[in-house]
Parts: structure tokens; C-alpha cells; sequence
């Protein structure tokens, strides 16, 4: 049986990157990541369920639950209003 010479991930990874569209879709994949992140840590320290957060924003759970999963949906309006349902006063967003 032969071997079969691998390629670097390094490698793979700069020859994608030095492609403009590759980068900026992974950077915009990598502020979604983000944004999800601090939907998570937001309701995580206010100590709230995602039903809890649905009732405080008037909508209904699996609306939360599609939210936290598919976050470039949602409108600013409705980011402000899951940050206010879990009581932040001034979000601070670095994306």
C-alpha cells in the first residue's frame, strides 16, 4: 500500500484566504459566531430560559429559538429588544 502525501492545512488555508469573496465570507461567518455568542451570554447571565426571554419580548419560543440559530435575520429593533428582555441597558456589540 503507498502513502498518500497530505497537503498542510496552513497551506490550504492561506490559498483560500488570499481569495477576497473566501475571506469575506468568513469573516462575516466568524461576526455571526460572535453575535450568537453573546445572544447565549446575555440570557446566560440574566438567568433566563429561552421561554422566559420569548414571554419578556412578546413572541413566542421557537421565534427566540430561531433567533439565537439564525441571528443575520434579525432585525436591530429585535436585537435590541432580546438584549432588553434580558436586561442589558447598553449592550456593548464589537462584531
Amino acid at each position: 500500500m503507498s502513502k498518500v502525501k497530505g497537503i498542510a492545512w496552513e497551506h490550504v488555508r492561506n490559498e483560500l484566504m488570499s481569495n477576497p469573496e473566501v475571506q469575506a465570507a468568513y469573516e462575516a461567518e466568524e461576526r455571526k459566531e460572535r453575535l450568537q455568542a453573546m445572544l447565549a451570554e446575555w440570557r446566560h447571565h440574566a438567568g433566563l430560559t429561552r421561554a422566559q426571554v420569548a414571554e419578556r419580548m412578546g413572541v413566542t419560543p421557537p421565534t427566540v429559538s430561531r433567533m439565537e440559530s439564525n441571528v443575520i435575520k434579525a432585525s436591530i429593533e429585535t436585537l435590541a429588544r432580546y438584549a432588553r428582555a434580558c436586561g442589558v441597558k447598553h449592550p456593548q456589540i464589537t462584531l
